[in-house]
């Protein structure tokens, strides 16, 4: 016995894989935190009668996203001088948030926690052996699928010493969202709608929590189906005339990236009319894109399916717009 106890005791100290039979008991409580309430925003925004439609139809297509119920849960404990992994916790727990009693041995740790990354159809955790080179990074391609989850992370410096401890950790929305609410009424021709929220960042760099932009991303637009119709409604017509007493509204969103905080972001839109004629406004927004964040941009289509801002967002979005009259085989010179 005298010879077999210091031999138990340097065995368990020199023990980092498996940290289930050293070190202290912590208890750390993780929650998920909103920064936008999407059903609030949405009441305030889209107020009026002529807009429950899409409302409604926004609210379903972006409640997934803008939700605090978290999947699926990753998380990282990394020693802070060595930079090393000592622990990984992937867990799926289906709630807005959970707690987890882990040992640890007495160390500096830097502590990354991911949260609905295993089920999102465009981003990618990257480079997680060690805290500084962890990532969340996109594909290299000229325009991405909207995303379908809210990615949230968080980051917490923990000193665990020789005694038990608790931490609180707060995951916070790494994507956002924007929504371009458009009244078609006027466009007796319009078919179809496509376009793309341009600008947003490449990567998101966990450990320093900062967006990198050395190149950036562009995400389809995707239409929200509003009233049982998908895409662009049609305009309700009388002998070839439309009928404008009840405001036609459709709905296009994306939800990406943030854009820079230092220079104005834009979305494109292409109206395809009859006659194989299509309409590009690109839409120029100087406020920036947070984290966290929907944008709801509301809009109206004259006949020749360019976009003009509603009055209370004119100061806010700049409008540049490209023809292209061009009907089968023919050219117009006067266009």
């Amino acid at each position: 016995m005298a010879i077999l106890f210091p031999l138990c005791f340097v065995a368990c100290a020199l023990i980092d894989d498996d940290l289930s039979v050293c070190g202290e008991e912590m208890v750390i409580n993780y929650q998920m935190q909103l920064r936008t309430d999407l059903s609030a925003q949405l009441q305030t925004e889209l107020a009026e009668t002529e807009d429950s439609l899409v409302r409604e139809a926004l609210k379903q297509w972006l409640s997934p996203v803008f939700s605090d119920k978290a999947k699926d849960i990753d998380l990282h404990f990394f020693s802070a001088e060595e930079d090393i992994i000592r622990r990984r916790i992937q867990d799926v727990i289906d709630a807005s948030q959970t707690s987890y009693t882990i040992k640890l041995l007495p160390e500096v740790y830097m502590h990354l926690a991911l949260a609905n990354i295993a089920d999102n159809h465009q981003i990618a955790l990257m480079g997680n052996e060690h805290s500084k080179t962890m990532e969340l990074g996109l594909p290299n391609k000229t325009v991405l699928q909207s995303m379908n989850t809210g990615v949230f992370t968080a980051r917490l410096p923990m000193l665990v010493e020789d005694k038990s401890a608790s931490f609180d950790v707060y995951l916070y929305m790494v994507n956002a969202a924007v929504a371009l609410v458009i009244d078609t009424t006027a466009c007796d021709a319009l078919e179809s709608m496509s376009g793309t929220l341009n600008d947003g960042a490449c990567k998101f760099i966990v450990r320093d929590s900062l967006f990198d932009y050395s190149r950036t991303c562009a995400f389809q637009l995707e239409n929200v189906t509003v009233n049982k119709l998908s895409g662009a409604p049609q305009p309700k017509t009388n002998r070839g005339k439309s009928v404008a007493d009840t405001p036609i509204r459709a709905c296009l969103a994306a939800v990406g990236m943030p854009t820079r905080n230092d220079q104005p972001w834009t979305v494109t839109h292409t109206a395809t009319l009859k006659g194989n004629r299509h309409t590009t406004t690109t839409l120029t927004i100087e406020e920036p894109l947070e984290a966290g964040t929907l944008r709801v941009i509301k809009l109206w289509m004259d006949k020749d399916g360019e976009l003009k801002p509603e009055a209370e967002s004119e100061k806010e979005v700049g409008v540049t717009v490209t023809l292209d009259w061009k009907d089968g085989g023919e050219h117009n010179i006067d266009l």
